[in-house]
């Protein structure tokens, strides 16, 4: 009975610590590098972190979800809107993690840490939030978020099922341009995953 006792105890330490080490590492993640990713997606891919702030608590975590956004604004690029949460008169804490327009993509705020896009715990806990700029070609700003989706989605192990709009979470109307159509867009996304080598 003892025998029994121990290897019980034996396998249930064995099981925890398989598990906690298997939350530390989705927690520590691997950050994005600029370089693979361009290479991979062939779009310019900037890190321009802000820093330590109400908009970035630095707060590492694990990822289940892509949440996508539009901007809302017709006239902002992605260096307008990176550029915008450094300002000081955006008191907002409202952030995302990476910006895409027509020509280039901007991280914000690395993919492995959290941000306040998703207008709940759960979307801005485990969601890497990507706006999507309206200025410019918008179809090519789409063109580029479904192969940078897709790059992240094989970075992070995350299935096409995650990838969600900023609707799933808060009921808002965003991203207002694609709500319409989001199925095409995942269907971008899809061919572009089968392309990425």
């Amino acid at each position: 009975m003892k025998v029994i006792k121990k290897c019980v105890s034996f396998l249930v330490m064995v099981s925890l610590l398989m598990a906690v080490s298997g939350f530390l590492f989705k927690i520590k993640q691997k950050p994005i590098v600029a370089e693979e990713v361009e290479a991979a997606i062939g779009v310019n891919y900037t890190i321009d972190h802000i820093p330590l702030s109400n908009k970035r608590p630095g707060i590492k975590r694990s990822i289940k979800y892509i949440v996508i956004h539009n901007t809302a604004n017709e006239e902002s690029t992605a260096r307008n809107e990176r550029d915008y949460l450094t300002n000081p008169n955006n008191t907002s804490s409202t952030s995302f993690n990476i910006v895409v327009d027509d020509k280039e993509i901007i991280e914000a705020i690395p993919a492995n840490e959290m941000a306040f896009h998703a207008g709940d715990r759960e979307g801005n806990q485990k969601g890497i939030g990507i706006e999507l700029c309206e200025s410019g070609d918008f179809e090519k700003t789409k063109a580029n978020a479904a192969k940078l989706v897709a790059y992240l989605m094989k970075t992070y192990d995350i299935s096409l099922s995650e990838v969600r709009t900023h609707h799933d979470f808060s009921g808002k109307d965003c991203p207002r341009k694609m709500l319409g159509n989001w199925e095409d867009f995942l269907e971008a996304v899809k061919i572009a995953y089968q392309t990425l080598d």
